[in-house]
């Protein structure tokens, strides 16, 4: 039975072979006095070729010159140029066997190199181990072994050796990791670890499946359904800080096998492995209900003040036309009371003289009735709100437990008070009651009447609240969102070790008094010679004239006939299609190698089917209907490999690999050195209205959608960043549910189950490099994806990429549905 290989033929190469760059060449294989006295001791140029050769290998990448290896003719010829040998000549050293070993063992013993053998092996796996633990990916561990070999001064492993050493790791990483997520756990907390994926009392649904389902609608009930979700996850007593005895990594890597197993093989899980998976999920779920608690928290008092300035707004409209009565009427006796003064007439005949003096009482008594207050402010109605925050703001403020810095400490006592109060079922405010926080505008509707409104003043802690969590002067315990800024910084120890080691990973003073004075300094520096430039009229397009400063429009400087000719060579280049152009950056870059499956690490076994899996993510064009569109694959086999192979770290490296591309490209560099970059943001536009579940941007309106950063630099390669998270959470499910096709059997999908994040990032995939070969009907290479004619390709209407999972039929687990291995 042929062995099933792990480590791809590229990684393999990019791990194991010579490099082939000039740069590379120079400085890895560039010999030395030493070196060279050496290699004249042998005789032949045949010798001394394959000699230099070993001995460069043996160096790096560090591992011995097999027989009948031919090496890079890049290498061979750089080699030979330094010791005035024939490049030729190696056909005669790699014949002559006996050499070769010679010249292995001579060498080893020269660079005090050891052998990869049993102890090195058992050594290297020990200190394999706690990097396994972190990322467990293969051609990682195999990069971090080779690595360590050559710093160990130990002989590379061959590929089988190398990847049976890294599998091992791997699997012992696993077992460690579910271990220590275990470790401790009580019969009891096992017991309600194992009722998560039992049944629901009168329901189909089990309480995990339950759990995952969050509302999003802005209403008092999705506040309590996800927090009576919330109090289920707790009830199992799990201490947060058992997440952090394992990588954050490790721990999101276990969360997304689980998301995309089903519930029944989960419960089929052997005892520890499905205790750590239910672990971890119930730490993720803690988490990511408490976030979506407290953004349904923004959106829902952002609600109440929307709906507070709308009924004022209502209010006043609807009053216009007698507003506008009464004011044109009293223009005119004012009017008439100017004229009588200026006649010296009687004002109260003037005034007659317009209106009927029964008549003007009445327009007084009805204008006193449509005045507002002197501060003409929408908070007036948001007392009518209270009712409604009270149906759920007890309950939020009991099940979370919120910290702030000092500045803050006011409202932190103002909540502490409230919930007691609401425990109690105290319905008036002792007279200590901090109001400090309170701000000037809710001060006239808080303080009245020399005591404090209760019903204000609950509801100006909700909102003070709302905007100390935006600031960050206040976190959740808890949350990963919403949670404390020094959580995301190095412990203090760690930080003590590495500055006593010297190995802090910064590249400027750890010193912040010298940093600031150095870059003060500097600061000045540059604003005294720019001072200089300014006075002199020397800084370009730039001009200082009485204290303002002018800059000079940047004018277009392409000539009409460069534009012109670009335009004639855009018009010769054939009509390619996208299939074709995507295949031809796969032969490339192999980037499809980085699309490894979620749980082995294995590639994908049909390149051609990851790719049409990726188009349908990138043009927006959904799984369905790309099965319905090619003819390759069907809908269940596009389905597996998206959930288990397409991802946002598979995203990443797949971009990564693509950039790297561009920059070895000599073109790139015609652009700049990489030094520059400009970034921007692209809001990304989806189907329906935000308004619906108070998505309110204050610059987009209430139109959802997506934003996205990125910065190009002057290689000319554009770097997707993540997109906004609280745009993402508000809007990449429901939205854009409102835009796709009705499916016959299928509801909007949960808004766990999106992975929308790095669809804009397909057009790097697709413009790597522009191939200006017309597609030969008749060539017999292999063909790629094609589309059928007649398809329905529509990107206008999208289709849900993962509306299989949400069918009636149960969803595979991690078989392959064309006949592959289950997964392990």
């Amino acid at each position: 039975m042929m062995r099933r290989q792990q480590l791809t033929e590229a990684q393999i190469t990019a791990l194991l072979d010579p490099p082939t760059d000039q740069r590379e060449l120079v400085r890895h294989y560039t010999l030395t006095a030493a070196d060279l006295a050496a290699i004249r001791r042998c005789r032949g140029d045949h010798n001394r070729l394959g000699y230099a050769l070993m001995l460069c290998y043996l160096r790096y990448p560090g591992r011995p010159l097999k027989a009948r290896e031919r090496p890079p003719r890049t290498l061979l010829s750089y080699i030979a140029d330094q010791i005035d040998a024939l490049p030729g000549s190696i056909e005669d050293y790699l014949a002559a066997e006996r050499n070769r070993q010679r010249h292995v063992a001579e060498l080893q013993d020269r660079l005090g190199l050891r052998p990869f053998g049993t102890r090195p092996a058992a050594d290297l796996a020990d200190w394999l181990l706690p990097h396994a633990i972190e990322n467990d990916r293969l051609a990682h561990l195999a990069g971090l072994v080779v690595e360590e070999c050559r710093r160990r001064r130990i002989i590379v492993p061959s590929p089988g050796a190398l990847e049976r050493l890294c599998v091992q790791a791997r699997y012992q990483a696993r077992g460690e990791v579910q271990r220590r997520l275990t470790d401790g756990l009580s019969a009891d907390q096992r017991r309600r670890l194992d009722a998560l994926t039992q049944h629901r009392a009168e329901t189909n649904q089990s309480w995990l499946a339950w759990l995952r389902q969050m509302p999003e609608a802005a209403k008092p009930s999705a506040m309590l359904g996800l927090i009576e979700r919330l109090d289920h996850v707790r009830v199992v007593g799990l201490d947060p800080a058992r997440g952090h005895r394992v990588h954050h990594a490790r721990l999101a890597q276990l969360v997304r096998e689980a998301d995309r197993t089903t519930v029944q093989h989960v419960a089929g899980y052997e005892r520890q492995r499905r205790h750590a998976t239910l672990v971890a999920v119930a730490l993720d779920l803690a988490a990511s209900l408490t976030d979506q608690a407290i953004n349904l928290f923004d959106r829902l008092i952002g609600t109440m003040f929307r709906k507070a300035d709308e009924r004022h707004a209502r209010a006043f409209q609807a009053d216009g036309r007698a507003i506008n009565e009464k004011v044109r009427l009293y223009a005119r006796v004012g009017a008439a009371l100017i004229a009588a003064r200026h006649n010296k007439q009687d004002a109260f005949d003037a005034i007659t003289a317009v209106i009927p003096w029964d008549c003007f009482l009445a327009s007084v008594e009805e204008a006193e009735a449509l005045a507002r207050s002197e501060e003409f402010d929408a908070y007036q109605m948001l007392a009518e709100h209270y009712a409604g925050i009270r149906r759920w703001a007890p309950t939020f403020l009991d099940a979370f437990v919120f910290q702030g810095v000092p500045a803050a400490a006011a409202l932190m006592r103002a909540i502490d008070m409230l919930r007691d109060m609401n425990r109690r079922a105290v319905l008036t405010l002792p007279k200590s009651a901090p109001i400090s926080f309170v701000r000037e505008r809710w001060a006239r509707h808080v303080l009245r009447g020399g005591g404090i409104d209760r019903r204000y003043y609950e509801l100006c802690v909700l909102s003070e609240l709302r905007n100390r969590l935006r600031a960050g002067d206040v976190w959740v315990v808890g949350s990963r969102r919403y949670r404390a800024f020094e959580e995301r910084l190095i412990s203090r120890e760690t930080l003590k070790e590495l500055e006593r080691d010297g190995t802090l990973p910064i590249a400027v003073d750890a010193d912040f008094e010298r940093f600031i004075a150095a870059r003060r300094a500097l600061l000045n520096e540059q604003l005294a010679a720019s001072d200089i430039k300014a006075r002199g009229g020397l800084l370009p397009d730039v001009m200082l004239d009485k204290g303002v400063l002018k800059i000079t429009p940047i004018e277009k400087s392409t000539p009409p006939e460069a534009e012109a000719v670009a335009a004639r060579l855009y018009a010769m280049l054939p009509r390619i299609r996208i299939t074709d152009l995507l295949s031809e950056v796969a032969q490339w870059t192999l980037f499809t190698d980085c699309f490894t499956h979620l749980r082995t690490g294995e590639t994908a076994a049909d390149p051609r089917i990851l790719m049409a899996s990726l188009l349908a993510d990138g043009l927006n064009l959904g799984l369905t209907r790309m099965a319905e569109a090619c003819s390759i694959a069907s809908l269940s086999q596009l389905a597996w490999t998206a959930d288990w192979h397409i991802r946002d770290e598979t995203y990443a490296l797949a971009l990564r690999r693509l950039i790297n591309q561009q920059q070895r490209e000599p073109l790139a560099a015609v652009f700049g050195g990489g030094s520059a970059s400009s970034s921007d943001g692209q809001f990304f536009r989806a189907g329906g209205f935000g308004r619906e579940a108070s998505s309110i941007n204050a610059h987009y309106g209430d139109e959802p959608g997506v934003k996205f950063y990125t910065h190009l630099s002057d290689l000319i390669r554009a770097v997707p960043h993540q997109g906004d998270r609280g745009d993402r959470q508000r809007s990449r499910a429901r939205a854009r549910w409102a835009a796709l096709p009705p499916e016959r059997g299928l509801g909007p999908p949960s808004p766990h189950r999106w992975r929308r994040r790095f669809r804009p990032c397909l057009r790097p995939l697709l413009f790597a490099r522009v191939s200006v070969r017309a597609a030969d009907p008749g060539s017999e290479e292999p063909a790629s994806l094609h589309i059928r004619q007649g398809g329905g390709l529509s990107v206008a209407r999208t289709a849900n990429r993962r509306a299989h999972q949400h069918s009636a039929r149960p969803r595979p687990l991690a078989g392959n549905p064309a006949g592959c291995r289950l997964d392990p």
